[in-house]
């Protein structure tokens, strides 16, 4: 073989290597790293049983919960009980998290893939995880927006550039961005006695029962017979419909069932002061009821509960959920202090010419 042919051979041979090379160096980074999304979780799933809190927040909004001696509760709701479960789910989240492809590492870059912190734009979550014996967090992370196909998220680790796609879910647990995902950290229900166990409800001097599973306002007493209108005036109005009425049947039955609060804070005794708080008395039979009182803050709408008059034996399950309300106030989830509003309105729900 003569040296031109060789030289030959070994330029494109050197081609090879070099194209090879160029190949692997632009596949590399999009592989799946199965060591998890970063140093700082390597050993988390090592450490979970020394998992002793966990931090999440958003522009708007934070929650932190912390394992003692009695279980979990959330500090950022006044020592609130936290729903273990939750914080499991979480943690599983963080530790199934894979690496499927590296992303941009320019800071200017993050907010596409709503990385930037702090968010202006409310849109990325600060995940915090700490351990007994250790100084500094396990894992402090940032997540930005979700992904599909295969369904995963953008993460960073703090204080990096460098962003990734990962593959896996965090569950409801680790989504701040709503008011409803917050609250799946609590323990609860902590009412959960549906209309069904019911037989009378009491509010605005009128009162409710149930027959044949349908809920109906028991009439007050009959008019001074010279007060009625005259039937046969044609002047005589039609009673109108009343909102408050409506809104009592569609709602007031149903407070105590599976009732999750938004937000709990302690009780003081300024509550109980309130003005223009509303009083609902809530028969479960003849002998046990429930008292609650509801008013508003703002745009909010709070709720007390307690045990109302009882006697006889106890209720085992009126039991068990007031061992949840004392001492602590509940924040209506906004879609039913929606439908509650209408009893806070002006005037009263007993109507003005009841029929006979």
């Amino acid at each position: 073989m003569n040296g031109s042919k060789m030289l030959r051979i070994l330029i494109a041979l050197v081609f090879v290597i070099v194209v090879i090379a160029v190949m692997l160096r632009m596949a590399g980074p999009n592989t799946v790293d199965q060591t998890g999304i970063g140093d700082s979780m390597a050993n988390l799933a090592t450490l979970a049983p020394k998992i002793n809190a966990i931090e999440l927040e958003n522009g708007l909004n934070s929650i932190r919960a912390e394992r003692g001696s009695n279980g979990w509760t959330i500090v950022s709701r006044s020592g609130f009980p936290a729903k273990a479960e939750t914080i499991q789910e979480v943690v599983r989240g963080l530790i199934s998290l894979k690496k499927s492809q590296r992303m941009t590492a320019k800071a200017d870059r993050h907010s596409e893939l709503g990385l930037t912190w702090p968010d202006s734009k409310n849109e990325s979550r600060r995940i915090r995880v700490f351990a007994e014996g250790l100084t500094e967090p396990v894992a402090d992370l940032i997540v930005g927006h979700t992904v599909q196909s295969p369904a995963g998220l953008y993460v960073r680790n703090r204080g990096e550039d460098q962003t990734w796609r990962c593959v896996g879910a965090l569950g409801a647990g680790g989504d701040i961005g709503s008011p409803e995902s917050m609250s799946s950290w609590m323990d609860g229900p902590v009412a959960d006695i549906s209309a069904d166990e019911l037989q009378q409800v009491d509010f605005d001097g009128l009162t409710m029962t149930r027959k044949d599973g349908q809920w109906t306002i028991v009439q007050p007493a009959p008019i001074m017979e010279s007060e009625k209108p005259s039937t046969e005036s044609p002047d005589a109005k039609v009673p109108e419909a009343n909102p408050k009425r409506e809104a009592m049947k569609g709602t007031l039955p149903y407070l105590l069932s599976g009732f999750q609060p938004e937000d709990a804070r302690h009780e003081t005794p300024e509550d109980l002061l309130r003005p223009n708080q509303l009083s609902v008395i809530i028969h479960i039979d003849p002998e046990h009821a429930v008292d609650a009182r509801l008013w508003r803050e703002g745009d909010a709408m709070w709720m007390r509960l307690a045990p109302g008059e009882c006697a006889g034996e106890p209720n085992a399950k009126l039991t068990k959920s007031a061992a949840k309300w004392t001492g602590w106030v509940f924040k209506m989830p906004s879609w039913r202090a929606g439908h509650l509003n209408p009893l806070f309105e002006t005037g009263s729900a007993l109507p003005a010419n009841p029929p006979q």
